[in-house]
């Protein structure tokens, strides 16, 4: 009995300073970090994990909700397709998949927009990862798998291999490594924080709420940089979940830059949808009215969606609808 509650009681305390570290400006973490890069690492890692369960909890914060009639449901989308406002040139062509819509931009090389459903499966399971990337024989840009070698950027998905393959089958995972599927992301943030967002998706929200609609992309801000391919950069990146139940839509938008530092928490890139739309150009949800995106889009969510309670309904009594 000892020894475990002296166990119970340096757990605690290692978690206790791990939070507290992980609050420290970098200023104060920095001479840690030169001398004991592993130590800072582990410290960080773990104060982040207990604020990232914390911010899953959502005890405090509010929700971007609207009243709806619940007739806007579609295959892949939520209440319409993107739109774009007048432009001569960055016009999107929509590609159809088996799990995913996109909005390809021909001047930009880049898709714009890529918009998919996640809904609840009796198990997740996903084939073998293709291990090279595919032209799309659909777009004139042709980009091709080796336009990213050597750049210093991830292929990022916008549909993800994860998310689709457990819901749409070997086929539609197949396609999500279509070249107009990837934008040029960074490897710490296509690695870390864009992935830890995807897994809640899939393995959480996509189950938990039986569906999630979600619009994700990238966003390009003047200047636009180039890799040695020519293909543009993003300097951030979007993602809109939506969530339709009992008369209620409710979203979370995120927005996050390319040089996003590592431990980052999901509710510090919570954003408004205006905000994405004055980046990006594009209107989202455009079949509500006027007034229900007003009051969605205009104010954003802070706080992620509770789910201790969902999950522990999904788990004993099945699904939570």
């Amino acid at each position: 009995m000892g020894r475990a509650k002296a166990l119970i009681v340096t757990t605690v305390l290692y978690l206790l300073v791990s939070v507290a570290y992980y609050h420290l400006p970098w200023s104060v973490r920095f001479p840690v970090h030169e001398k004991a890069p592993q130590l800072n690492r582990l410290l960080c890692r773990s104060g982040f994990v207990v604020m990232q369960k914390w911010d899953e909890l959502a005890l405090f914060g509010k929700d971007a909700k609207v009243t709806v009639d619940g007739g806007a449901r579609g295959d892949w989308v939520y209440a319409g397709y993107p739109k774009q406002g007048f432009q001569l040139f960055g016009r999107t062509k929509q590609l159809d998949n088996r799990g995913y819509v996109v909005g390809y931009s021909e001047s930009m090389d880049n898709p714009l927009w890529v918009s998919y459903r996640i809904f609840d499966v009796p198990e997740l399971k996903n084939g073998k990862r293709p291990s090279g990337f595919k032209v799309d024989s659909r777009t004139r840009a042709e980009v091709r798998h080796d336009d990213y070698t050597n750049s210093g950027y991830d292929r990022g998905h916008m549909a993800p291999n994860y998310g689709i393959a457990t819901r749409y089958g070997a086929e539609a995972q197949q396609e999500t490594f279509l070249m107009s599927n990837i934008i040029p992301q960074t490897p710490s943030v296509n690695r870390g924080i864009w992935k830890e967002l995807e897994m809640m998706v899939a393995k959480r929200y996509g189950r938990y709420f039986s569906e999630v609609w979600i619009i994700t992309g990238p966003v390009f801000q003047e200047p636009v940089e180039k890799m040695e391919s020519g293909i543009p950069i993003p300097s951030h990146y979007y993602k809109i979940i939506a969530d339709e139940r009992n008369g209620e839509l409710r979203t979370l938008a995120f927005l996050i830059e390319s040089d996003c530092p590592p431990y980052t928490r999901l509710t510090q890139r919570l954003v408004s949808i205006d905000e994405i739309e004055a980046l990006t150009g594009l209107d989202f949800f455009p079949n509500l009215t006027e007034d229900q995106q007003l009051q969605l889009e205009s104010d954003g969510a802070t706080r992620l969606w509770p789910s201790l309670r969902p999950m522990l309904r999904y788990h004993f009594r099945g699904k939570t609808n």
